[in-house]
């Protein structure tokens, strides 16, 4: 069991780079992650960075030296994650996407501090890591501030005759700043679905003023075809 514990940072830098794999290769191939229980998809990868932590609490003690070493790259690699999340995800409440970025990091760093050898290479990696989290701090204080002025709703929906496509309006209200309205189209053939989201193929084709879509005539010609007030756009 002491075993097991002292290796808890290699077991947290393996599942980061396990869960960031998707997203660089959905971000790669065009995809993104479209959550579909994001307070669900919250509470569970909070709970598991708590655990991981507790452990690595209890067990700092009994941690081996590579564990310590890998420890001190938890919190860049907990920012990639961060990042393709960022990029990624649609669908999600800015909040909530701010709170489990700054949980995952949180969690990495204190277990990358806890772990920390006594030499030059640990004070400059705290000095680094900390520097990171000071970015993330002011980021996450500008996501909160700003982000929730930006409110995207999805106001109609049309699936393609062949079901193989859907276009998807959204009306952005950036508050004081205007807004804009957004057609996006799903690719349903390419849809994965990862149980608490789905990665999709998803295009814009068309960006609007704020409020267009309630006079927005929106329809499909054919199979790969959108008409947008009459104007067509090829989506295949």
């Amino acid at each position: 069991m002491d075993k097991l514990t002292g290796r808890v940072p290699v077991i947290c830098f393996s599942l980061l780079l396990l869960v960031a794999t998707p997203f660089i290769a959905s971000k790669c191939f065009g995809y993104q992650f479209v959550v579909d229980h994001e307070m669900m998809w919250f509470v569970l990868s909070v709970f598991i960075e708590a655990v991981l932590t507790a452990v690595c609490v209890a067990g700092r003690k009994v941690s081996t030296k590579a564990a310590n070493i890998v420890s001190q790259f938890l919190p860049p690699a907990s920012l990639l994650y961060i990042c393709m999340i960022g990029l990624v995800v649609r669908g999600g409440n800015v909040f909530l996407l701010t709170l489990h970025a700054l949980s995952c990091f949180a969690s990495c760093f204190v277990i990358s501090v806890l772990c920390k050898n006594k030499s030059v290479f640990s004070t400059v990696c705290v000095v680094m890591n900390s520097f990171l989290l000071f970015l993330l701090l002011a980021a996450s204080f500008f996501a909160m501030t700003f982000g929730q002025l930006v409110q995207k709703t999805v106001v109609n929906r049309v699936t393609s005759p062949d079901r193989s496509y859907t276009a998807v309006v959204i009306d952005s209200d950036q508050g004081a700043l205007g807004g804009n309205t957004l057609v996006d189209v799903e690719n349903n053939a390419s849809e994965r679905n990862a149980g608490l989201g789905r990665f999709v193929k998803i295009t814009r084709v068309y960006t609007g003023k704020w409020g267009e879509f309630n006079t927005m005539n929106i329809e499909w010609q054919d199979g790969i075809t959108l008409l947008i007030n009459g104007i067509p756009y090829k989506v295949d």
